[in-house]
């Protein structure tokens, strides 16, 4: 178990309002209860290092990064070419990016692969897709983050201010447009490094799916609350899930996210309506992948289960490579997804 500089102060927290979170903060429940499988059977998903055959389709506030820098290069909204009764037409002009980010001890050097190699993944998107003009892009991190601004200490709530060791240690929102997210107006490379360099003063027993769970739905996307806007229904969500540890049933430290992986992705399909509508990055330790797990605790085997349910638009990679590469390989994934994205009707 990974217990930061600040782990006493943490468990304080998590002790306080972690479990309520945990139970209540995420939301919409799964669609099916898979019980005690966890084969991982939905799907096989992408993973680093292989030839990935299906991925390669096609109000102002006053935080770090306002400015013209670093911004996406957008383009204009794609044409209606349907009928004189024109069905939705198949693909995504928005997405929505969440960056689940663990801020345990072992993470500094993770956080700042991140943060370095986050522009390849800036670059990707707007050489690849054209027909995206519209980005929501938050970091939330594995635990209810003590450091963050005091309406979003709780777990999945968006990153917009960051302190302790390894940190940024500044306010970082609102961001650009006065949100608790980033969109296409900040200096992305700027603001986002100043949220996802989070520290390493995290609780020791991490919880990244109860933490996406929190993000994308539930009471923090209420309104007047932190993720109020954040997830949208005619976006796809891009999930990057970033872990050295366990997650989920079968837990050494046994503190962990609620559920199994079928239940994940259950949620994730609930709330975006469509398995289409979403894809999902996760860099993990794993066997028979480049960074098998040294112990038992830093095995990802169950976010691996997770991330494979989404099948061609879920890819895994390790946490111990450069994040550029992988990056680079997770875009054509994305492409894909958005291609076969279905907006909602009306």
């Amino acid at each position: 178990m990974k217990w930061g500089t600040h782990a006493i102060a943490s468990l304080a927290l998590f002790a306080a309002c972690g479990d309520v979170e945990r139970d209540s903060a995420g939301g919409v429940p799964p669609l099916t209860s898979s019980g005690n499988d966890l084969t991982g059977t939905g799907g096989a998903g992408s993973t680093a290092g292989e030839d990935d055959e299906s991925g390669g389709g096609e109000e102002s506030g006053g935080g770090v990064g306002s400015g013209p820098g670093g911004v996406f290069d957008v383009g204009g909204p794609p044409s209606n070419t349907g009928g004189d009764a024109p069905q939705p037409e198949k693909g995504c002009s928005k997405i929505d990016f969440v960056f689940v980010v663990d801020n345990s001890l072992s993470m500094e050097d993770d956080q700042a692969n991140l943060v370095a190699n986050f522009p390849a993944l800036i670059e990707g998107i707007e050489s690849t897709l054209d027909e995206v003009d519209d980005y929501h892009v938050g970091v939330v991190a594995t635990d209810a983050y003590g450091w963050n601004s005091p309406d979003c200490r709780f777990m999945g709530g968006l990153v917009t201010q960051t302190g302790g060791d390894a940190s940024s240690g500044e306010v970082c929102g609102p961001f650009a447009e006065g949100h608790n997210y980033m969109t296409e107006q900040d200096n992305l490379t700027e603001s986002f490094a100043c949220a996802a360099r989070m520290g390493v003063g995290g609780f020791g027993a991490e919880a990244p799916m109860d933490a996406l769970k929190a993000a994308i739905g539930g009471n923090l996307a209420g309104a007047g609350q932190c993720n109020e806007g954040f997830i949208r229904d005619d976006a796809l969500l891009v999930a990057v899930v970033i872990t050295d540890e366990w997650d989920g049933p079968g837990d050494p430290e046994l503190l962990t996210s609620m559920g199994t992986p079928q239940d994940w992705y259950n949620n994730v399909v609930a709330v975006k309506n469509a398995p289409e509508n979403a894809a999902v990055v996760t860099l993990v330790n794993y066997q028979d992948g480049p960074c098998p797990p040294a112990e038992l605790v830093n095995d990802g085997q169950r976010l691996v289960e997770f991330t494979n349910f989404f099948g061609p638009t879920g890819f895994v990679g390790g946490i111990c490579d450069e994040f550029g590469p992988t990056f680079e390989q997770a875009v054509g994934l994305i492409d894909e997804a958005c291609s076969n994205f279905v907006p909602p009707e009306g």
